[in-house]
């Protein structure tokens, strides 16, 4: 498949370029940023064509397929105006700036029979589908309870399009709370279905949140509760996931994470009889570790590649992105 970049910096260069070309079905043709810097820089690191517009860059290049790793609120013209080139489309979240955006962005995809995904690649980490693979096969019962916290620490910076609402459509919600709602999601098979949050801008002074709880309900009564802060020191964070079960829990340390690593602790223990008394004793979970080997990136490029040589377009994903986007609405008051 061959590939050209919307948006040649950031993540683009950081993760998903590098892990693009470890896959030897897939070829890079050529990168653009509006950015000249960013747009040489990139594409003399890597070897190809590149642009400062992206109409200049489609209508030039001979591609399959289009990454697009811009601000969100480009997302929608340049995945548009890709698919009028006849392009797939493989686009950062969040999805668009509001749930109506993304909805029609993907009914336009759907009726072109063009693939459109979105790049939520933390279902890929080895200890999420384990996670999942437990669940499955009753390994804490019925899920009751989950937990996400998803923190990192990002100060005033001047220009950075995160910080302004019209740039980015939020802030933790858009960029971190986003990440959870759609992991939830996936481990559970199952939606969710209500939402509702309290955010606001405590340590900083951007006009955005830098700190939200999201309480959620998934379409089965599983309930729960998602922290995503900007106001939070990394090393102060565990970024982890809990699911917990009428039979037992399973606790994910340092897996919200660009990277597979962290750790899963499998707790297994159905109870039986009320204790009054609450005596109570903890036994030693089975403890997981995170592959290093393992290139979400890599993983998540190859799932789209593969749904496009079949020929037979796959909206699963892009469906759950877009519902995700449609729930930060109703937390937002949109």
């Amino acid at each position: 498949m061959k590939w050209c970049v919307i948006g040649a910096g950031g993540i683009a260069d950081r993760r998903t370029i590098p892990a693009l070309l470890t896959d030897k079905n897939n070829e890079l043709v050529a990168v653009m940023d509006k950015s000249p810097v960013a747009a040489k820089a990139t594409g003399e690191k890597y070897g190809v064509p590149y642009f400062t517009d992206e109409k200049e860059l489609l209508a030039t290049t001979d591609a399959d397929a289009v990454y697009i790793s811009t601000p969100v609120f480009c997302h929608k013209s340049q995945a548009m105006l890709a698919l009028s080139y006849g392009k797939h489309v493989f686009l950062e979240k969040p999805v668009c700036l509001t749930g109506q955006e993304s909805r029609s962005l993907l009914d336009a995809f759907r009726a072109a029979g063009k693939q459109l995904s979105i790049g939520y690649m933390m279902k890929y980490h080895s200890l999420h589908e384990k996670a999942k693979a437990l669940i499955a096969k009753d390994g804490i019962g019925n899920v009751n309870s989950v937990r996400a916290q998803f923190t990192c620490w990002y100060p005033d910076i001047a220009g950075a399009w995160r910080q302004q609402k019209a740039l980015g459509g939020g802030g933790a919600i858009m960029d971190l709370g986003v990440h959870c709602l759609e992991l939830i999601e996936d481990i559970l098979g199952e939606p969710i279905v209500e939402a509702k949050g309290f955010f606001g801008t405590r340590t900083f002074s951007y006009e955005v949140e830098d700190g939200a709880v999201i309480i959620l309900r998934t379409q089965s009564g599983v309930l729960g509760h998602v922290d995503c802060n900007f106001n939070i020191p990394d090393k102060a964070s565990e970024s982890k996931l809990e699911l917990y079960g009428d039979k037992g829990y399973i606790i994910c340390r340092g897996t919200l994470a660009q990277e597979d690593g962290g750790s899963l602790s499998h707790l297994y223990c159905p109870q039986g009889d009320y204790e009054a008394a609450q005596h109570r004793t903890t036994d030693e979970p089975v403890l997981y570790t995170g592959d290093p080997e393992n290139n979400m990136y890599r993983r998540q490029l190859a799932a789209f590649a593969m749904q496009v040589a079949s020929g037979k377009p796959d909206y699963t994903l892009a469906e759950r992105a877009v519902r995700v986007q449609e729930l930060v609405d109703e937390i937002y008051g949109n």
